[in-house]
């Protein structure tokens, strides 16, 4: 199978990127849980359980969803460590919300395609947005050709930068990973942390190996899920996997890193990129609002590149995945859970998404995107130098939560990788739940 996440090409207008005020108003908002302004939660409402980024970009629909038809939906939202955990609890004990946020493919106990597997949550297939999936987003969506989930968005992972900081040290953003090592000494010596790294917990270490592994992994062998499926390679066996850790390892040593990485959170490691205590962030597109919101001058102050794994800037590719929510099997009324996702779909409200959170277009319909934060890396998707999230086809969530907390280990020194690759292997051997 493929791994190019290709849209249709994009070609944003030259407007400046900013958060609006309601999206401003939301992240406010979203320290006590709910988008929702009323202060009850409405009777009969549609529950939808999320995770922050999400909550961002969904507050003004929510909103405009009421003004359109008098129906109201009450957002809660948790980040995305946190709800994964809650929601398999609240799916066994029939707590959940009518609309949940799910992972692609097969990617965490709360992935499309496990939950679908499980009856979980609600085939969508008859839905008329569901025609309108690029077939890569298709293939992580739900399980045996059933469409399970909406894509509300596309995040990318990329490089953001503040702008002052980089201009200060007479940088512009590296394009090889030569270049790369050159600006963390540079920062170093300027008496800047070069890149934020808040690994608590493990989500922003994944995003270094999926971005790594986009370049060295999937770019040169885009059937290595194949592969490994057929028992023809492994993490520990295949030179390419091995050199991704090798990478992420030579940044560590380099000093580019936070110090204290592993007991640092997101919003820490946000905050110091904001302040200029850090230069750079890799992060999902998708939070990037969360960042800018730190910053008195929004997404003036910062900007982002594709993350560079080796030499030859033409090898480079971009990691890009769906962010999706679904209908909840058990919902107390599927009937107007589906109806939000539909709302969702229409394409002014994609566009207002894709826009407000800088992300690209879940859906593969005729948007303008007006937003500039991607411009620098679009190319990259027009070109086809995109691959998904490297975790979404693995058979089983065990691999990825292995590598959250195995990776911690192995950057504190405590573990190898080979022990690390060794573990990910034992989790893969096990197949599909």
């Amino acid at each position: 199978m493929s791994r190019s996440s290709v849209a249709r090409p994009l070609t944003p207008r030259p407007l400046a990127s900013r958060v609006t005020a309601a999206l401003v108003a939301a992240v406010a908002l979203t320290s006590c849980g709910f988008v929702n302004t009323d202060d009850e939660r409405s009777a009969g409402a549609v529950t939808a359980y999320v995770n922050t980024e999400q909550n961002t970009g969904l507050a003004p629909l929510v909103e405009a969803y009421r003004q359109a038809t008098g129906a109201g939906v009450d957002v809660s939202s948790a980040n995305t460590d946190e709800l994964n955990q809650q929601i398999r609890v609240q799916l066994t004990s029939g707590t959940a919300a009518d609309v949940i946020r799910v992972s692609p493919g097969y990617s965490s106990p709360v992935a499309a395609g496990v939950l679908g597997a499980e009856g979980q949550i609600a085939d969508l297939s008859d839905a008329e947005w569901a025609g309108q999936l690029s077939p890569d987003t298709r293939a992580l969506a739900g399980v045996g050709g059933r469409v399970m989930a909406l894509p509300v968005a596309r995040n990318a992972i990329v490089m953001a930068y503040n702008r002052d900081v980089f201009a200060n040290a007479g940088l512009t953003p590296p394009t090889t990973w030569s270049q790369l090592l050159t600006a963390c000494r540079t920062l170093r010596d300027a008496g800047v942390t070069p890149i934020a790294a808040p690994f608590q917990g493990g989500i922003y270490l994944q995003y270094w190996v999926y971005a790594l592994a986009a370049t060295l992994v999937y770019a040169p062998q885009p059937d290595i899920d194949a592969q490994m499926a057929a028992g023809a390679t492994s993490f520990s066996t295949d030179a390419r996997w091995n050199e991704v850790f090798a990478r992420f390892a030579e940044l560590n040593e380099s000093g580019c890193f936070s110090d204290g990485m592993l007991g640092l959170p997101p919003d820490q490691g946000q905050q110091s990129v904001a302040t200029g205590g850090s230069a750079m962030l890799l992060t999902v597109s998708g939070g990037l609002p969360a960042l800018h919101g730190y910053h008195e001058a929004g997404a003036q102050a910062f900007d982002v590149f594709a993350l560079p794994a080796t030499d030859d800037t033409t090898q480079t590719h971009v990691p890009v995945a769906p962010d999706f929510l679904a209908v909840n099997a058990a919902a107390k009324d599927p009937a107007a859970a589906r109806a939000f996702l539909d709302f969702l779909a229409r394409p002014e409200n994609v566009a207002a998404y894709a826009n407000a959170m800088g992300v690209l277009p879940g859906l593969a319909v005729d948007v303008e995107i007006d937003s500039t934060v991607l411009t620098p890396v679009l190319p990259y998707v027009e070109e086809g130098r995109t691959t998904a999230y490297a975790n979404y086809l693995w058979p089983n969530g065990d691999v990825q939560q292995t590598l959250l907390q195995s990776g911690q280990e192995w950057l504190h020194g405590a573990i190898d990788t080979a022990t690390l690759l060794g573990r990910m292997d034992a989790d893969y051997a096990k197949g599909t739940p």
